[in-house]
């Protein structure tokens, strides 16, 4: 089964967001949405696309915004912290929080995600926030897993990923 461009509209219209079409040989086709109403939704997918379709209602939004724990640390410079957050395809930084004393830096993220539950793969990624002063011998705690983040130097091991993504480059292009 194809759900088209018009098919689309006609749901959106409905107040229906198609986000997410997965087909497979062996199950009816699944069709992930976001709407208001669910009763609606499913009752608007029925009527325009039929009953061979498995619909998951997947709350009001296609995107929703998540805690998401920090995986490692480094001060780039004198108060400027790099944080190292594991993101996937679509999603992206939301905010960050940081809170100071004498002792640590605890830090709290969160990120807008897509509902689709197959993302993609993970990439760690870089973000910075600028510290009341330097961190010093302050621990980075991470609110959301209530524990120290790890110390992660950027530079270390950089040339051999480097290698690594133009061997795969060269794989592929």
């Amino acid at each position: 089964m194809t759900i088209t461009t018009e098919d689309r509209a006609a749901l959106l219209k409905e107040g229906v967001l198609v986000h997410s079409v997965h087909h497979y040989e062996t199950h009816p086709t699944q069709l992930f949405v976001t709407a208001p109403d669910e009763e609606h939704a499913l009752e608007a997918v029925s009527a325009r696309l039929g009953a061979a379709v498995d619909v998951n209602v997947c709350g009001d939004a296609p995107r929703e915004v998540r805690p998401r724990r920090c995986t490692g640390h480094m001060e780039r410079e004198a108060g400027r912290l790099q944080l190292r957050y594991d993101m996937q395809r679509d999603e992206h930084m939301d905010e960050i929080l940081v809170a100071e004393d004498d002792e640590r830096v605890v830090v709290f993220a969160t990120v807008c995600t897509p509902i689709d539950p197959q993302l993609g793969d993970v990439v760690g990624c870089p973000y910075h926030v600028h510290l009341d002063r330097p961190l010093g011998e302050r621990v980075v705690f991470d609110a959301v897993a209530r524990a120290p983040v790890p110390y992660f130097n950027v530079y270390d091991g950089i040339w051999d990923r480097v290698e690594a993504q133009r061997a795969a480059s060269d794989r592929t292009g």
